[in-house]
């Protein structure tokens, strides 16, 4: 399963070093971060140094209905003389139940990307925001079946992706899931792949996606889309990452902010005035989740089993207090998930399962034997969900399969 840097505001030097130490196989670039004049010149320049790397644009289109607000916090996505010319075209709900426009979106945005040294082409979508069984769902399979039509027409050659953004609250109908996923795996003019967001209502409400449902409904489209020949590419998958792949997943995504890790239109809303920085953060592959460095700091002496044993542990130096520089961050948590990747993602899906049960056991396992009080995000909380979203999974995809308690 291949790694993906979901990019963001204030990059530094985060993607050519990860690129160049081979912590991500590519990227997914936000337009709304980056001029389109730099945008060009960094995929270019990036194409030519790294040509076995993929690289894509993200539309980010399933913001427009966000656009309309004059507080919105679009970025260079709406500048009049950049993206939106080339492509961003603010419409209401109304205007793209229309299949012309929907039409006309797809086609500016299609030959917008063509233009550049991307690997690949991601054609835009809205979000679908609450269920299945609405209007929004109807403008989404519209947006999906229009692409392949209107891409052939511009006669590239690259694999299109269609995207496909979900809001959790959809999820949970797992009924209205199956019948929308029937409806887009059967299309006569189907992409070569989606990609897939799962959408929560805040960066900062991790609880939101360590559901069972939302775990369970995200793995049910990485394993239908896959069965019925599709690539799936999860943006902001974070550490889910490893269990969509074990569903059938081709590639994660995710950065260095807790936006860039879930996702959400917030990110495109009005913000408050800001606090204090996040606490720089390890991730620890045996315990599924992020520790703070002064927790690996406590911790490395008593439970050594608390360290990856990774070339990138060098970054949390115990002179230190264990504390890392903030841009290194990132590349110890994208070190953690390739790992992860490597660990459970096997050649099968039976087997695939099983290293995630084993996973979550040795998890539980490791948490017993810390006696220290932990961060709330640094906490157990997170593998009950996750065991028995895995779970619900193999019972919605009648996966033959026993998924033992944690």
């Amino acid at each position: 399963m291949k790694l993906y840097a979901q990019h963001g505001s204030k990059t530094g030097d985060k993607l050519l070093y990860g690129l160049g130490k081979n912590l991500i196989d590519g990227i997914i670039y936000s337009p709304k971060d980056i001029s389109l004049d730099n945008l060009k010149a960094n995929i270019h320049s990036i194409a030519s140094k790294h040509s076995d790397k993929d690289l894509f644009v993200d539309p980010q289109y399933y913001a427009v209905f966000a656009a309309n607000s004059p507080s919105s916090k679009m970025g260079y996505l709406i500048d009049p003389d950049t993206y939106a010319k080339e492509y961003f075209m603010i419409k209401r709900r109304s205007q793209l139940e229309k299949i012309a426009n929907i039409r006309e979106v797809i086609q500016k945005s299609l030959s917008f990307q063509c233009s550049m040294d991307v690997t690949g082409i991601i054609s835009p979508n809205i979000l679908i925001s609450r269920s299945f069984d609405s209007i929004e769902s109807s403008i989404s399979k519209n947006f999906i079946m229009e692409s392949m039509e209107q891409y052939q027409q511009l006669k590239d050659e690259r694999p299109l992706y269609v995207t496909l953004a979900i809001s959790r609250e959809a999820l949970t109908d797992k009924t209205e899931l199956s019948d929308f996923l029937n409806d887009i795996t059967l299309i006569d003019n189907p992409p070569d792949g989606f990609y897939l967001l799962i959408s929560a209502g805040s960066p900062s409400a991790r609880m939101e996606i360590y559901n069972d449902d939302i775990i369970a409904g995200w793995m049910l489209i990485n394993h239908s889309l896959k069965l019925n020949g599709y690539n799936v590419i999860n943006g902001y998958s974070d550490i889910i990452t490893p269990f969509l792949g074990a569903a059938g997943g081709d590639a994660g995504a995710y950065g260095w902010w807790s936006n860039l890790r879930i996702f959400s239109l917030e990110r495109f809303l009005p913000q408050g005035d800001g606090g204090r920085l996040p606490l720089q953060r390890y991730l620890r592959c045996a315990l599924l989740n992020r520790i703070t460095f002064y927790e690996l700091d406590q911790l490395r002496n008593l439970i050594p089993e608390v360290l990856n044993t990774l070339p990138l542990d060098s970054l949390y130096n115990v002179d230190n207090g264990s504390e890392p520089e903030r841009s290194n961050e990132v590349y110890q948590s994208w070190e953690a998930i390739k790992c992860l990747n490597s660990t459970i993602i096997q050649a099968n899906i039976k087997d695939s399962l099983t290293k995630c049960q084993e996973c979550l056991l040795a998890a539980s396992q490791l948490y017993d034997r810390i006696r220290i009080g932990l961060d709330s995000k640094s906490n157990r909380d997170h593998l009950e969900p996750l065991a028995y979203g895995v779970k619900l999974f193999t019972t919605l995809a009648e996966i033959d399969f026993t998924f033992d308690k944690i």
